[in-house]
């Protein structure tokens, strides 16, 4: 079965409505706790059409209806666990007829020292009849109805069990029918689980959820998915809470086209390093509110001669420059730093956690250095140079000013000579406020 039923199992001291006797014989039976038919009285001719030895020596399922299986499953797994060892279930048997009989099963296991389970068999009245016919047809329209949705649905009570799924959710979770919800979501990611229980919890707690974002890893190996959650609690007839019912909604494509939008937003097509927007809002948040005793440093890159690459070789091999220094300073950059393309042949750094404006320095030295060589262009040599500033401050700065610093640190490095590295430390750095021209190795 691929999902907990819609179950008609009953309390252990049902009777008959408005305690009406049953129509038709009582059927003693034996069966094992596994189910099988073990004994059956003669008086099974009368309510099922079977003489005993027809019976006997198969499975209880063979006889029960197939929509009526999960239930009557879910019931005998309950009684056997059950303090007492009793419970009751009602459901269809199949008759020798060809026709399907309403049927009350009263059940009694002897336990682990005698474990066979005694059962009455006996048939309902008609007026009980209707009433489980239309809940029938009212829980079957709802089973069908959950499967044609497109998203999973799954029902849980207050221990935590699984009381109803619908086959999308299986679908989406990668995993089949199990008891307890914390088996049935065992692919939603470790990091996202507080999540889940959270959402569980402020549902028990008779709250709504809305749009809890979770990712999961199927156990198929295909990949993360991106999911929705969303909850609502259940009550009894007397509005005390007993679950909750959820809602799981695939969302992985809609995730991933939010994802590239956000790239193409924030990244520089050309070059793949952030672009002037995404740069600003880097250095701002980096440099407004300092982390710990450390500084941070801003590293303004603009490349010499460009214009004569363009102009001599042709747009396509300028371009094919830049993509070069791109990938140099991403080689050379610390974990963390961050590289954007700042104007068309101008770009940044962000590098926080610079502890001293010497250590500002050297980072500053090492992209000067990288960015003094000669590369091949369109089977033509290109000498590639560069003037290179840094500004450093332990300071909470606008980004506009520790920029404007950078650059005219960089112009400073220009107006010597390339290659050189000016460094520009600000207020707070130490160093005053003049620029420091430092010579690169060439």
């Amino acid at each position: 079965m691929d999902r907990v039923a819609r179950g008609n199992d009953m309390d252990s001291g049902a009777t008959q409505k408005g305690g009406q006797e049953p129509p038709g014989p009582t059927v003693p039976m034996t069966r094992s706790g596994v189910g099988l038919i073990l004994s059956v009285g003669d008086s099974c001719h009368d309510l099922l059409g079977w003489r005993p030895e027809q019976m006997v020596g198969s499975s209880s399922t063979r006889f029960i209806h197939p929509d009526d299986q999960p239930s009557a499953i879910a019931a005998w797994v309950k009684m056997i666990d059950s303090s007492d060892g009793t419970g009751v279930w009602r459901g269809r048997y199949q008759s020798a007829w060809g026709t399907w009989v309403w049927v009350e099963t009263v059940n009694r296991y002897g336990g682990p020292d005698d474990p066979t389970v005694s059962t009455t068999v006996t048939g309902v009245t008609a007026e009980q009849v209707s009433m489980e016919e239309r809940l029938y047809a009212r829980s079957q329209l709802l089973s069908r109805l959950s499967d044609a949705l497109p998203v999973g649905v799954f029902q849980v009570n207050l221990a935590g069990h699984v009381t109803f799924t619908n086959d999308r959710l299986h679908v989406i979770v990668g995993v089949g029918l199990r008891a307890t919800i914390a088996e049935q979501m065992a692919s939603i990611a470790d990091e996202d689980r507080p999540l889940f229980e959270a959402a569980l919890a402020t549902a028990f707690a008779d709250h709504p959820v809305e749009d809890v974002e979770l990712r999961l890893r199927l156990p198929t190996g295909d990949g993360e998915r991106v999911c929705l959650l969303g909850l609502r609690t259940l009550t009894d007839s007397t509005g005390v809470v007993s679950g909750a019912v959820g809602c799981l909604s695939d969302v992985t494509e809609r995730a991933q086209l939010r994802k590239e939008l956000e790239v193409r937003a924030s990244v520089d097509a050309l070059t793949s390093c952030l672009n002037r927007a995404a740069t600003l809002e880097l250095v701002d948040r980096t440099v407004s509110a300092p982390d710990g005793d450390g500084g941070n440093a801003v590293v303004f890159i603009d490349l010499d001669r460009f214009k004569a690459v363009n102009d001599d070789l042709g747009h396509a091999a300028g371009d094919r420059l830049l993509v070069e220094v791109a990938e140099r300073l991403r080689d050379t950059l610390r974990p963390g730093d961050h590289v954007g393309r700042f104007g068309g042949d101008e770009f940044l750094v962000i590098c926080p956690g610079v502890d001293t404006a010497d250590q500002a320095r050297e980072i500053a030295e090492r992209i000067a250095t990288v960015l003094t060589s000669t590369v091949d262009i369109e089977s033509r040599p290109v000498q590639l140079r560069a003037s290179v500033g840094v500004a450093w401050t332990t300071e909470s700065l606008k980004a506009d000013t520790l920029i404007a610093w950078a650059d005219s640190a960089m112009y400073e490095s220009k107006r010597l000579g390339s290659p050189a590295v000016t460094l520009f430390t600000g207020p707070g750095g130490g160093g005053g406020t003049f620029p420091v021209a430092v010579p690169v190795a060439g």
